[in-house]
């Protein structure tokens, strides 16, 4: 299995699907083999018209604090936990329609989940970084970001660390002091736990 044939199996699985509205797919993106590999939710508009994950706002504050922790984007693999953009269509008063984002479906997830462990086997990382609820219910068992961010868990069923942390969108949304010191407190903690990785 090589990452070639992966991109096969998600131009497959995705032009294939016909459940709910989507609007195109993208691949992991960055070296193979990586020590350090993030995992996402699903791509976005930007994600899926340049073809890489993580290129939008969220991608920019992602760099930003990536730099912080001594790593760049060409050093580091970087993935999703579905691979097509999953959209809700809405129709408005004068016909036209509007295309939004929307979080994947657990059915949506479970369609990618060979291609993922597959993709994590090939990459071989150290550690597994999950950003935001999406990845972290796919390879923890936990159920919610709050309860775990920031923290070193050990995936015996994949007998590799993950260390999650919140999507880097969370910023967008939580616009208070108290949420950013926690928010880069996590990567102080991630870049204690990198020294042993990289």
């Amino acid at each position: 299995m090589t990452l070639d044939d992966l991109k096969e199996q998600i131009k497959n699985i995705s032009e294939n699907y016909k459940d709910e509205p989507i609007a195109g797919w993208i691949t992991g993106d960055g070296p193979s083999p990586c020590s350090i590999l993030f995992v996402g939710e699903a791509p976005g508009k930007t994600e899926v018209e340049t073809g890489k994950p993580f290129v939008g706002l969220a991608g920019k504050t992602f760099e930003k604090y990536l730099n912080t922790v001594g790593l760049c984007r060409k050093n580091v693999r970087i993935t999703n936990t579905c691979f097509f953009r999953p959209v809700k269509l809405k129709i408005g008063n004068n016909n036209k329609t509007t295309v939004s984002n929307r979080a994947p479906k657990v059915s949506e997830i479970n369609l990618f989940r060979e291609v993922l462990d597959q993709e994590i086997n090939i990459v071989n990382p150290k550690l597994i970084i999950t950003l935001g609820n999406t990845p972290l219910k796919r390879l923890t068992n936990f159920n919610s970001i709050g309860e775990c961010h920031g923290k070193l868990i050990f995936n015996d069923h994949i007998g590799r660390y993950i260390f999650p942390m919140y999507h880097p969108s969370a910023l967008t949304y939580n616009r208070n002091d108290e949420f950013l010191k926690m928010y880069e407190n996590d990567w102080v903690n991630l870049k204690n736990e990198l020294s042993g990785y990289v």
